[in-house]
Formats: structure tokens, sequence, C-alpha cells
């Protein structure tokens, strides 16, 4: 196994895929106590599409997935602080639109269909340097505006129309968490792939409201569950001889799985105690 580690393409795979998660952990946690999670799932669908649209017109595919998934992202904050309940409608609708965008795409060329292979299931172990570089300076920037904004992002989590009452512009984190959520996945999908990258925007986070007694907590414990599944994934990968995203993928899911299992509440329990955060953080604003 330390053989195996030494080889850089390897390594870069391993950064590549701790990297992603950790940055999944982190926007999952808000989007999983703003209660919209296919929100990841529709952006990534987006960014798929974007990509492959890009290719046939001959764009850089970051170009059209940047752009599809930042208007999907801010179509839904609208919808969300105008009209709510038309909210989930924008995202059922996206899927379908998404996955009509892609197939026109590979319906102009069958050359396309390796493209949207990797697009899909992810390349990680062909990673390259220049790759890795964005990948990790984007979590670099995101990560710095969320420190920046994390108070401002906590309360209008989970009291936006307390925080709103208070004085806070909850609107203008709105469309703010919406974009960070739109540019984390644009810049994971290519290294990740969709699939993985919906499973990551997730169930690490869900898993984790499972036992979490606060956000910070639930952060936390998401955090160490992405970690732990990236290094089982990638050594059943090669014990196992299976592919890398798929085993990855997998062992997420069987985590969160398990901690429904095992949970010892409670979501009510949970909600209770968050709740309890939420009212204390809320009257720091006075």
């Amino acid at each position: 196994m330390l053989e195996i580690l030494t080889n850089p393409i390897i390594l870069r795979a391993l950064m590549a895929a701790l990297t992603a998660s950790i940055l999944s952990a982190v926007m999952g946690t808000f989007i999983v106590l703003r209660k919209i999670s296919s929100l990841g799932a529709a952006i990534a669908h987006m960014s798929f599409a974007g990509a492959m649209l890009s290719y046939v017109f001959g764009v850089p595919p970051i170009l059209g997935a940047t752009a599809l998934s930042l208007s999907l992202s801010l179509v839904v904050a609208y919808a969300r602080r105008t009209k709510g309940e038309y909210a989930e409608s924008v995202l059922g609708a996206a899927f379908g639109i998404s996955s009509a965008i892609a197939a026109l795409a590979l319906a102009a060329s069958r050359e396309y269909s390796s493209v949207a292979f990797t697009y899909l299931i992810g390349d990680v172990l062909g990673v390259s340097t220049e790759e890795l570089v964005i990948l990790l300076f984007a979590t670099l920037v995101l990560f710095t505006i969320i420190v920046l904004v994390y108070k401002e992002l906590k309360y209008s989590t989970l009291d936006p129309e307390t925080a709103e009452a208070m004085g806070l512009r909850v609107t203008v984190y709105e469309y703010l968490f919406n974009t960070l959520a739109a540019v984390t996945l644009v810049v994971e999908i290519r290294v990740v792939g969709l699939i993985l990258a919906e499973v990551y925007m997730v169930a690490p986070a869900a898993a984790a409201l499972e036992f979490a007694h606060s956000v910070e907590g639930m952060i936390a414990l998401a955090l160490i569950l992405a970690v732990v599944s990236v290094i089982g994934g990638f050594t059943a990968s090669f014990v196992l001889n299976a592919p890398l995203s798929a085993a990855v993928g997998l062992i997420i899911a069987s985590i969160y799985m398990l901690a429904l299992g095992i949970s010892p509440k409670r979501r009510g329990k949970c909600a209770a105690v968050l709740g309890r955060g939420k009212r204390r953080t809320i009257a720091r604003l006075k």
C-alpha cells in the first residue's frame, strides 16, 4: 500500500478526492439544513448538460457548465425568496431540461459519448496537476468566503425569517450561497464526476445530522465521514480492483444508510437541539 502512495498519479488522485469531499461536506451541511438537498443534484445535472453543450459548439466545457449552473442556482434562489413553494418545481424542471440538453448533445455525435462518460463517472486517476491546482485554488477561495460570512450564513440558514426581522439581508446570502454551491459542483464534476459529486454534496452532511448537536459539530462530523469514505474507497478500489469513484460512492452511501439505522434519534431531538442553538445565535444579532 505504501508503494502505491508513492505513485504521483495516485497521490494526485487522493488529494483531488479528499479536497472535493471536504469542500462538499461543508457546503452540504448548509444544503441539508436549508432542506434543499435536491439543489446539488439539479446543479450537477445542469453542469453536465452545459459541459456537453459546450463540446458541441467547440467552447471550453467549463464555460457552459458554469453558465447553466449559475443560471439555475440564481433562479432557485429567486424562487425561494419570492414564492418558496415553487422552488421544488424549478428543481424538478431542471432535471428534465438538463437531460434533454445532454441527450441532444450526445445525439450530435457519437464521439461525445466518451466525454459524457468521463463527466458522469469522473476520472480521478486521470487528474492532471493543473486540474488539481484549480480545484485546490477554488476550494481555498470558497472556504475563505464561507469563513468571512459564516455567521450570516448560519443565521439565514437556521431561521431566515427571524434573521431578516433582525436586519440581516437574507436574500443576499441566499443568492451568495447558491452561487457558491454552483461553483463547487462545476469545479468538482470534472474530477470526481456527476454521480459522486451529487452523493458527496448530501450524504456526509445528512449522516452527520443524525448525531450532531450543533452546526459546527455537524460540519466536523461530515468532514470526518467524507475523509473516511475517500480513504476507504481508495483502499477497496485497489484491493478489489474496482472502479475508484464507484467504490468511494458506495462507501459514503453505506455510511449514510448505517447512520440512519443506528441513529439514537431522532430527527425531532436533533431539530430541537439545533433549534435552541438557532435561538441563541439569532439573539446575538440584537
